[in-house]
């Protein structure tokens, strides 16, 4: 039985005004440790292709690195942890396109879908099917979407790169989605816990007093440390590894 794959994008580039390497170091530590774990591999890219302006377009490569030698793949943000004893999400699903629906800001993804509709006029997007880019799992099967997301952008790589404020690849993935007609698979929200300070995550029950636990520790597999400001993400993923590190050995 072939492994698995979880992959990550973690690169250091002079666009970004913060070095990925700062928090990425903990995203990498709980992701290592935990598919040492479970028998995954676990691919980290940090070397950008120089063919793209921005970093973020290198998630959009995973089959130029990996070709076919994996049944079943997960992309994983350099922004998320994986908490120590997790299940398999590869156990989940077998041939759907999976993630967790995004109703994180209504704002964010309206305009967002507005900005890119240009590059799909005759495709509609259904909020119901909007799915978080950040922490996704599909199959080699799948990799029809990624050959169509490197055209798109060899095609409209100057546009593309003069969009700002409204993300870069998660609208686009859901548009080529929505085109190809490729069934999606919806996950709880334990799959990629995003917005945590949104849901009030951070916290704990005050009421027992011996057992202080944020509950996006307690509640969540995934956790996904974005939507607030990115100065802050780096000592919160510290913080965090700090507290669970003894869990994964």
């Amino acid at each position: 039985m072939s492994k698995n794959l979880i992959y990550m994008v973690a690169i250091n580039h002079d666009t970004s005004q913060f070095k990925n390497s700062d928090y990425s170091e903990y995203a990498k530590l709980s992701w290592g440790k935990w598919c040492s774990k479970n028998n995954i591999d676990f691919k980290v890219i940090d070397t950008h292709d120089k063919r793209y302006k921005y970093p973020v377009w290198n998630k959009d490569l995973i089959f130029d690195l990996v070709g076919d030698k994996y049944d079943k793949i997960g992309y994983v943000d350099s922004d998320t942890m994986v908490k120590w004893n997790a299940p398999n999400p590869f156990d989940l699903y077998d041939d759907e396109f999976c993630g967790v629906i995004d109703r994180s800001s209504l704002r964010w993804i309206l305009n967002s879908i507005e900005k890119y509709s240009e590059f799909y006029p005759d495709t509609k997007l259904n909020l119901d099917h909007y799915i978080n880019s950040g922490v996704t799992f599909f199959t080699k099967n799948h990799k029809y979407i990624f050959d169509n997301l490197k055209e798109l952008y060899t095609s409209n790589s100057n546009k593309l790169d003069e969009i700002k404020g409204v993300g870069k690849v998660q609208t686009l993935l859901n548009f080529e989605l929505n085109k190809t007609n490729t069934p999606i698979k919806h996950l709880s929200p334990q799959w990629n816990l995003f917005s945590i300070h949104k849901k009030n995550m951070f916290d704990h029950n005050w009421q027992l007093k011996t057992n202080p636990t944020p509950f996006f520790m307690k509640y969540a597999y995934i956790w996904h440390f974005t939507g607030f400001p990115i100065e802050n993400r780096t000592q919160i993923m510290k913080q965090t590894w700090e507290s669970i590190q003894d869990h994964y050995e």
